[in-house]
């Protein structure tokens, strides 16, 4: 018998599918008598947009559309071929994006191929069908594989359709099996145990009344629910990748020219912090939260077979967190590889210039901490268990290191206030040396977060969200079961503040590639900043002794006890009158960033190997 998984738009071009890669070799294994073919649907959409635009639409269209997860673009660009009609609400959609100051042009333009797609992959299919078709969804590809679903139906009444991943997790999947027809089985929760259970039965002629967590329909075709898996996978039982089929489509494919593909690696699953205090806002994990991660002896193996196998050094890890043993394990494996890699991970904000150090020595170039502010009070509201001040040493040493530092401010928390940000935007002109936010943008009330499963916690009225108006044809109480995203009263900031926070973002953009603040020491330990800022005058500043001593310790965030420790423990007797007028100069000199009496000096250290003598002078080259 054989299965054809595939990955439909809005996958990544440049990244194969960690669903298939993973559940193709768990089928293979604990489902023996089934063959396993694998479609990357979404190079074929990408294929087909610039055949039938003559060009005009591009991969990097496909890419900027498939970036648009708030507003649904994705999803309505398929609804003709969910429908079967020609186009779907285009006007009122269009409208809807403006509204947004999204520009409507390009959705409204795809839209009109999305059916002739469907149709097309659908009857090629068909020709040869498989026994069963599986879909892997997230975010903005459950119009897609719906649509994929019912033509298939169609052509094939007997195929077998299966539908699962992350927006099958909880209530949307048994709503998703309820409301669409097109579908035979949904399966919520991991499915490297499920997947290939459900298989054996199908094969077999069982019952899949045992199969965790799947919806399947009775004789009277009402949909029948199974009890989820009893605790979480263990990750022994996750196999490495394959990504054959998409490295081989990708060979063959016309926009090949157009993609830089990176593999995907998975090294644990869930989030240690949010295991003890979920972030507020954050539905990521689903419920699934439970922390795991792979035996670091298995990660350097792994990495070097996928950089060998598929002769790329850019590999994007999945995981949620960083599991921290990694730095003491899987990191000198790692660094002790042959292979010249750029990794990606999520980390935790507050790790120390030492720990990142382990990272880069790995060839982790690319980081993504979780910063979202700088704002003590406003991560408090988060429950983020760090400090702005913590975050600035973050972006500072992160930068120091060579670090490609990505990171975003999120606002509309409740609780916060105008004052919050106010104070945050006067602060923004010391650190603009430092890498800057992507934007600024007001949360989402998504399912899964504790924002959702507490409504005391400020969001009592909520709805799906207005995109999903455009996107499905269910009634209103299933439509609350099936979706992610849900529009609610609007928190904290608004107006004249929420602009200014927008613009201050921008322009820390403009000033980044202008700016910089460097430090370096001499043989006494006396500290010279350089500021070349572009919101600062061009300045040298030589600090005495007492300065010099007390900037360099509050690089590692000082409170002024701290601070006092440090200066009694180095035999400077300094008063309390000359420490204020110390710190009052530093901060208001955009020296040091400070938050609720913690102080962090932000200026970058300088390579003395890299310093040059020109005309006798010593002239700083920053790292």
């Amino acid at each position: 018998m054989k299965i054809l998984m595939i990955a439909m738009p809005w996958q990544g071009l440049d990244t194969p599918s960690s669903a298939l890669g993973i559940l193709g070799p768990c089928v293979r294994k604990q489902a023996a008598g089934w063959t396993v073919d694998e479609l990357y649907a979404n190079l074929r959409w990408a294929e087909c947009l610039m055949r039938e635009s003559n060009g005009s639409i591009t991969p990097e269209d496909y890419g900027n559309t498939a970036d648009q997860v708030f507003h649904g673009v994705g999803d309505w660009v398929f609804t003709p071929a969910l429908y079967d009609v020609d186009t779907y609400q285009a006007d009122e959609y269009a409208e809807f994006l403006e509204a947004r100051d999204v520009d409507p042009a390009l959705p409204v333009e795809m839209q009109k191929y999305s059916r002739g797609f469907v149709r097309d992959l659908a009857a090629e299919i068909a020709a040869d069908p498989p026994d069963v078709v599986g879909f892997t969804t997230t975010f903005m590809q459950n119009v897609p594989s719906l649509a994929l679903a019912r033509e298939l139906k169609k052509l094939v009444p007997g195929i077998l359709t299966v539908l699962g991943g992350s927006n099958c997790d909880g209530a949307q999947g048994p709503a998703l099996h309820r409301n669409f027809e097109q579908l035979d089985f949904v399966v919520s929760g991991e499915g490297e145990r499920a997947l290939p259970a459900l298989l054996n039965r199908i094969a077999k002629g069982e019952s899949v009344a045992d199969v965790p967590g799947l919806s399947w329909r009775d004789g009277d075709g009402q949909t029948v629910v199974n009890d989820p898996a009893k605790g979480a996978l263990p990750f022994a039982m996750v196999p490495a990748p394959d990504y054959d089929s998409y490295f081989q489509a990708l060979a063959k494919s016309p926009i090949r020219h157009h993609v830089r593909p990176m593999a995907v690696l998975e090294t644990s699953r869930g989030c240690w912090w949010g295991e003890a205090h979920q972030c507020t806002f954050c539905g990521l994990n689903g419920s699934n939260i439970d922390f795991r991660s792979k035996a670091p002896g298995r990660i350097a193996q792994e990495v070097k077979d996928l950089a060998e196998r598929y002769h790329v050094l850019d590999l994007v890890m999945v995981d949620n967190i960083l599991d921290m043993k990694y730095l003491n394990t899987a990191m000198p494996e790692i660094a002790a590889l042959d292979c010249d890699l750029r990794i990606h991970y999520e980390i935790k904000s507050n790790m120390t210039k030492g720990q990142l150090s382990r990272l880069k020595e790995a060839n982790v170039l690319y980081v993504q901490p979780g910063i979202e502010s700088l704002s003590s009070h406003v991560l408090r509201l988060m429950d983020k268990g760090v400090s702005g001040a913590h975050n600035v040493r973050m972006l500072r040493d992160g930068q120091d290191l060579g670090l490609n530092v990505t990171w975003n401010i999120l606002y509309g928390f409740p609780g916060e206030t105008a004052d919050d940000y106010r104070r945050m935007l006067k602060k923004f002109a010391a650190i603009e040396h430092l890498q800057p936010p992507t934007g600024a943008w007001r949360i989402a009330l998504e399912r899964f977060s504790p924002h959702f499963e507490d409504p005391t916690q400020g969001f009592m009225f909520r709805r799906p969200s207005e995109i999903y108006d455009f996107i499905y044809k269910v009634p209103r109480n299933e439509l609350y079961d099936l979706v992610f995203f849900f529009d609610t009263s609007v928190q904290g900031i608004s107006g004249t503040v929420e602009d200014e926070l927008k613009q201050a973002a921008e322009e820390w953009t403009k000033a980044y590639p202008k700016s910089l603040l460097s430090y370096w020491t001499d043989d006494r330990g006396r500290v010279t900043l350089e500021d070349r800022r572009a919101s600062w005058p061009e300045e040298e500043i030589e600090l005495d002794e007492v300065q010099s001593n007390v900037y360099l310790g509050m690089f590692q965030c000082a409170a002024r006890e701290g601070i006092r420790r440090r200066l009694a423990e180095s035999r400077h007797v300094v008063g309390d009158e000359q420490l204020e007028e110390m710190l009052r100069y530093f901060v208001d000199r955009g020296l040091v960033f400070e938050e609720e009496g913690r102080y962090v000096s932000v200026a970058l250290e300088v390579d003395p190997y890299r310093r040059k003598l020109v005309g006798g002078k010593e002239v700083a080259a920053s790292l």
